[in-house]
Parts: C-alpha cells; structure tokens; sequence
C-alpha cells in the first residue's frame, strides 16, 4: 500500500490526477444541481422564480 501511495504522489501522476478529480468533481456538482432541478419541476415548483 506505501508503494501505490508514493506512486499517486508523483509529480508526473499528480499532473494528470488533479485535473481529473476536478473534472469529476464539477461533474458530480452539475448532475446534483441538474437532480434538484428536476425534483422541483416535478413538485410543481418553478425552478427559475425569484426567491423574493
């Protein structure tokens, strides 16, 4: 496990697996954000009123 450890720790790897995360992160914000959404069209609540 030390050794798979040391080796996400690269510098070479790291360039590659932060980028990534990133992208999965945003990805997983845009598909809960889009869930929600969804879930309020289908309450009957309009998504794009203002919240006055």
């Amino acid at each position: 496990m030390d050794g798979f450890l040391k080796s996400l720790l690269n510098p070479a790897v790291l360039v590659f697996l932060i980028p990534l995360a990133a992208i999965a992160i945003g990805g997983l914000k845009v598909w809960f954000n889009h869930q929600e959404r969804m879930e309020k069209i289908r309450q009957g609540i309009d998504p794009d009123a203002r919240r006055d």
